[in-house]
């Protein structure tokens, strides 16, 4: 029902990332928040981008933590030989390149953002493990935003598969659950609920 939900929403990152499968699909409610807010506007406040950095655990951070220093020491992140003929930034439309708000391409972290509209983003993980994708997009509902993560993963080479099912426990149970609380968290502290305000906008305002 969610992978429908977000299918239907029309995104580019639909028909860019064609037969990729998804292999993470979250979907988070964010009530209230100022009116027509972008998703840059929204990820400066849940810790996506700008000044705020985003709240994780601390058995996350030392997940983060022991990856770098593995990755460091099996020299499995600096990669510039794979990134050129493999990077999505050359499938990218005239178009695609316009509507950025960035410029394609740009380093952020381990990730290249292909490109980031008003209300989606799409960064780019190339290593010697795996191809993936990660997606942000925003809509906005009648009580607030609903903010979609979506991580896409194509196939590398033989390690691929066996990385993933290596890794995959640690994503579904300890990262993604402590960086959307690390999310709801943030945006509750920016904008604390108040039971007696209405509505403040209809859908898809």
């Amino acid at each position: 029902m969610r992978t429908k939900q977000f299918t239907q929403i029309p995104l580019r990152v639909h028909s860019l990332l064609t037969g990729i499968p998804i292999r993470t699909l979250e979907r988070v409610e964010l009530p209230g928040g100022r009116e027509r807010m972008t998703l840059q506007e929204v990820s400066d406040v849940v810790g996506f981008g700008g000044e705020v950095t985003m709240k994780v655990g601390p058995i996350t951070k030392a997940l983060f933590w022991l990856r770098t220093l593995i990755g460091r020491v099996l020299r499995w992140d600096e990669v510039p030989e794979l990134i050129a003929p493999l990077s999505y930034v050359s499938r990218l439309t005239e178009d695609d390149i316009s509507q950025s708000i960035v410029t394609p391409g740009k380093a952020a972290g381990i990730s290249h953002i292909l490109y980031q509209f008003e209300h989606e983003m799409l960064g780019e993980i190339i290593n010697r493990t795996v191809h993936c994708f990660w997606v942000m997009a925003t809509e906005c509902t009648p009580n607030g935003y609903v903010l979609w993560f979506a991580v896409y993963v194509k196939k590398l080479n033989w390690f691929t598969p066996i990385y993933m099912t290596l890794i995959s426990p640690m994503l579904k149970w300890i990262i993604y659950p402590s960086m959307l609380e690390g999310i709801r968290r943030r945006w509750v502290e920016a904008f604390p609920l108040d039971p007696y305000s209405s509505q403040f906008r209809e859908a898809g305002t």
